[in-house]
């Protein structure tokens, strides 16, 4: 077994230094037999290339493991980096500076110029979305009860809300990320065909469309069209609320509380975390589905179809409970005029069915409502949606409870987000409640939304 660790190699560059040459410097720093570690510069301030080698380095067949280690930070002074201190540490430091500034006596022109500053992005995205979109997004909203907030003095709530969403927003990238990485990984897309890394078999050529990425197929799928115009239309009506709420009541910290109002966390978290992480769980399994609208499709299946009378010796009592499918909703079409005849019987019917085929034959080109599995034992073609590793019915039981868990989890995660976010927004609304427990409140339900989308059912035992 080889084992090689790469190391960032200590460095010191000028802040304005100038963009480094295309050429890889690097050298031994240790060597072992069976173990190499590598210092490679360029991996202090290079994350795309980081990415880029980690993926070489698995695709090497004389190399079984690598591990790219993070460097030390007091090697990497002066170098130039885009770490997490945009994302983390200025929030981080501007609610220090909040908490402190009453035993430190501090003015507040200094902890309102330290949260203006942390709120930067925000502002940003606020003004991309009025000059390039057109539109008031919850990020209008958001800088809205932060502006009000510091008007009122108040740094510690609007510094809270700023390190919470930003450790939101770290902890999805960063997750995200990495679930996409595993993803390439363990399907690794070269020439139009995806391997399984582990004995290099071919799986099954990839549609040009699905090569943008498995997070962009995300916002294709039902619950997100369905949610985007809810979560859209609501943030104008929104904002007239806490106008009127303001002339009705003359409170203007009362106003002030509706505008936090969010019911679109679904469409920034916990969908696409909930989804990049069923497709990785699936591929650790020797699952490919092709993208978050097939996992859907699969979550709403209802109806088995079978292509080959052969697999009638491979369906056990333990498969028929693992699949969740009454016996009565599964079929067998042996040839193409009972196929034919099968689709059109179950599209009269309103069924949600999954064809079941050795080859993913393009006869069977799924439509809207329908989903193909290919079992991959003879040649592939484009329209198979979910491919078997095994070449057997073993998955199938496991790959429907992961459909179904997958969205149950993500309805579940908008409720841990959504619900406190409504109550804290009515408390505040008719009673009053101080900003910074409602900060608190909101952005934590947000950050556990985003953990519980993370959960995936464990394999079928069967």
């Amino acid at each position: 077994m080889t084992t090689t660790t790469l190391t960032p190699a200590p460095v010191q560059a000028a802040e304005n230094s100038p963009a480094p040459p295309e050429w890889v410097d690097w050298q031994v720093a240790h060597q072992i037999p069976g173990r190499l570690r590598i210092r490679i510069p360029r991996l202090n301030w290079d994350d795309e290339f980081a990415r880029r080698l980690q993926r070489s380095l698995l695709r090497t067949t004389a190399i079984s493991e690598s591990r790219i280690r993070e460097p030390d930070p007091s090697e990497k002074v002066g170098a130039r980096n885009q770490g997490t201190w945009p994302t983390l540490g200025m929030p981080a430091l501007t609610l220090a500076v909040a908490i402190a500034a009453a035993p430190l006596e501090l003015p507040f022109s200094i902890v309102g110029g330290i949260v203006l500053a942390a709120s930067i992005p925000l502002w940003q995205r606020v003004g991309e979305a009025l000059t390039q979109q057109g539109q008031v997004t919850i990020d209008c909203l958001d800088a809205l009860w932060l502006s009000y907030q510091l008007l009122q003095g108040n740094g510690v709530a609007g510094a809270l809300a700023l390190n919470l969403a930003a450790v939101g927003e770290s902890l999805r990238q960063s997750k995200l990320q990495q679930l996409e990485d595993e993803l390439y990984l363990l399907f690794e897309q070269e020439d139009a065909e995806i391997h399984w890394l582990s004995d290099r078999q071919r799986f099954a050529p990839v549609p040009e469309a699905d090569r943008e990425g498995w997070l962009d197929s995300v916002e294709k799928t039902e619950l997100l069209q369905n949610l985007k115009p809810v979560a859209q239309g609501a943030i104008v009506p929104t904002l007239l609320l806490s106008g009127t709420w303001a002339i009705l009541t003359g409170d203007l910290g009362r106003a002030s509380a509706v505008l936090p109002l969010d019911i679109g966390v679904s469409l920034r978290g916990v969908t696409p975390l909930a989804v990049v992480s069923a497709l990785t769980a699936a591929a650790r399994q020797g699952v490919y589905i092709r993208n978050a609208r097939v996992l859907e499709k699969l979550a709403q299946v209802d109806t088995l179809a079978f292509t080959c009378e052969s697999f009638q010796d491979l369906i056990t009592p333990e498969l028929l409970v693992s699949w969740g499918i009454p016996s009565e909703c599964i079929h067998f079409a042996t040839d193409a005029a009972a196929v034919e005849c099968l689709r059109e019987q179950l599209r009269r019917q309103g069924k949600r069915a999954a064809w079941i085929t050795d080859s993913g034959s393009d006869c069977l080109a799924a439509q809207e409502d329908q989903v193909v599995i290919s079992l991959g034992r003879g040649e592939f073609a484009a329209a198979a949606d979910v491919i078997f590793h095994s070449h057997d019915l073993q998955p199938l039981g496991y790959t429907f409870a992961l459909a179904r868990h997958t969205f149950a989890t993500a309805d579940r995660s908008l409720a841990i987000a959504t619900l406190p976010n409504l109550l804290v927004v009515a408390v505040g609304a008719f009673w009053g409640l101080n900003p910074v427990a409602a900060a608190a409140i909101n952005g934590s339900s947000a950050i556990l939304a985003e953990l519980n989308s993370l959960r995936s059912p464990k394999p079928n035992p069967f």
